[in-house]
């Protein structure tokens, strides 16, 4: 299916563009992940890498969007096939070194509400999780243990309502060229 996508002219004129969204851990990562190994010439940038701490009682982070515009999102507009990346270290407190991702065929994007994106998307792929599943995924993810009850108090009072609010207004399920079942094996 993704192949036959793929068989087309791509969008930005000079490499495919595909996008992997779903609700914060539906699966988007590993998913991708499985596609760029399976799908010669496909490299892949990480939505996560561009989420931040901020400064607020009850989440401790949010997406950069200003950065993962200009260093992601500009550079495929403009059919850059050299994406210098700068991730976000949270260990180290700061972003990380430099790593260029060098783009053959066409990138693959995974990240939360990329549907909404400014960019012209070759091939959408929606990972429909319940959002039950993904608290528990993400609470296991995010290291409730050490965060304790503000983990599940931020997904629960935050993130999945953002989600739900998303769902809402782009209506992803109609939008996807592809819809993967993130509850059953990725193979």
């Amino acid at each position: 299916m993704i192949e036959e996508l793929l068989a087309r002219s791509p969008r930005n004129g000079v490499y495919f563009t595909v996008c992997v969204d779903g609700r914060g851990g539906s699966g988007k990562s590993t998913f991708a992940e499985l596609l760029v190994a399976e799908l010669p010439g496909l490299a892949l940038v990480h939505g996560d890498d561009y989420f931040e701490p901020v400064d607020d009682p009850l989440s401790w982070g949010e997406f950069n969007e200003a950065r993962f515009d200009d260093e992601v999102l500009s550079r495929i507009r403009a059919g850059d096939r050299r994406i210098p990346l700068r991730p976000y270290d949270f260990p180290a407190a700061g972003l990380g070194p430099e790593r260029v991702v060098t783009v053959e065929r066409g990138l693959v994007v995974d990240r939360w509400f990329s549907f909404a994106l400014d960019v012209p998307w070759d091939v959408r792929i929606w990972v429909e999780t319940p959002a039950d599943v993904c608290l528990e995924r993400g609470l296991a993810r995010d290291g409730a243990v050490a965060l304790g009850e503000r983990a599940r108090l931020t997904w629960e009072t935050v993130w999945q309502p953002r989600e739900d609010r998303y769902i809402e207004e782009t209506s992803p399920l109609e939008l996807a060229d592809l819809v993967i079942d993130g509850t059953r094996p990725f193979r």
